[in-house]
């Protein structure tokens, strides 16, 4: 354990629980690992975007709009909040702790809150909300939250005040945003006061996080347990990714609104096959170019923000001028 962090009267309660479902899961088929490591994969970013754009598509604009808002708004806050605390993981606060070796890999960076948990309440509680109506669809997707939050304490790559911070990060968001898009339907000219808004907040946390915050500078046997430069660099490049998704979903209400039910469901087929493919395609290259092989970010930037712009404006405007998917 680390001596600075070692601060019992707020982790050692929660490092309790991690410890109870570590003995479970040391006494368990490696199966249960890899059921667990599935469900919080509904967490990650690529599966709630291909939601998102599915609906947005194919389905219901404004419906998608809703989910993109959701998802947007729920990376602003988690990383930014993440650079503020900087907590770290679990294993790191208590050397008893032993996540899964399947999980390790996926779980790096600050602890605190959970991204899995805020981006699975954000968008899977999103479309619980819309789908409020149908009880048993909604209780399916509750459970679905749910889990995802319990895989994160079960894989020990999160502890308790983790998953609940980033569970009430996704609830207070899925009834404020929707109030926001409410808002912003009254008056189209209102899309653009939302741009103008997320913008200048985005860009106050980025200078924030890059020029004003101070970073722990922990190490182990000569080795930085995180390096803030990295951190800075991973969650502007998410910044601008969001920044482009949420853009393009304003400017599109906006300036060229669509309603995907006045399309043939044959073309909605081959508009949401097309689409998945172009958006698997760019997470991949978002993914490789930038997080993965950390380039120039004045490079990074522009590419990651069109690319966030290709799925909520650019793509909807190539089928909705064209006409043939």
């Amino acid at each position: 354990m680390i001596d600075c962090l070692s601060d019992p009267h707020w982790i050692s309660p929660q490092i309790d629980v991690l410890l109870f479902l570590q003995n479970i899961r040391m006494n368990v088929p490696d199966f249960v690992d890899k059921f667990f490591l599935s469900i919080t994969v509904i967490g990650e970013f690529w599966l709630p975007t291909l939601i998102c754009a599915i609906v947005y598509w194919c389905i219901n604009s404004r419906a998608g709009l809703y989910l993109f808002s959701l998802e947007s708004f729920n990376v602003f806050f988690v990383h930014l909040f993440k650079m503020i605390a900087c907590v770290y993981r679990p294993w790191v606060l208590d050397s008893r702790v032993h996540p899964s070796e399947l999980a390790v890999p996926f779980a790096k960076g600050y602890s605190f809150p959970s991204g899995h948990s805020a981006m699975c309440s954000s968008v899977v509680g999103g479309c619980a909300y819309l789908l409020r109506r149908y009880k048993k669809i909604c209780f399916f997707l509750i459970l679905i939250i749910l889990l995802v939050g319990f895989s994160r304490l079960w894989l020990g790559v999160h502890t308790l005040q983790d998953v609940i911070v980033g569970f009430l990060i996704g609830l207070i968001l899925v009834f404020t945003v929707n109030k926001m898009i409410v808002w912003a339907q009254k008056d189209k000219n209102r899309y653009l006061y939302l741009s103008a808004f997320v913008n200048c907040f985005v860009l106050l946390a980025i200078i924030y996080i890059y020029f004003f915050n101070t970073y722990r500078m922990d190490y182990i046997s000569g080795e930085l347990l995180v390096n803030p430069e990295h951190l800075k660099y991973h969650s502007v490049i998410a910044f601008a990714y969001s920044l482009g998704i949420i853009n393009g979903a304003f400017l599109c209400q906006r300036f060229c609104p669509f309603d995907p039910v006045e399309t043939p469901v044959k073309q909605r087929i081959i508009r949401a096959i097309i689409g998945t493919i172009c958006l698997l395609s760019i997470l991949k290259f978002v993914i490789e170019f930038t997080i993965m092989n950390i380039v120039n970010l004045w490079l990074a930037l522009p590419a990651v923000f069109i690319s966030g712009l290709f799925v909520t404006l650019i793509y909807p405007l190539i089928f909705v001028k064209s006409k043939k998917f």
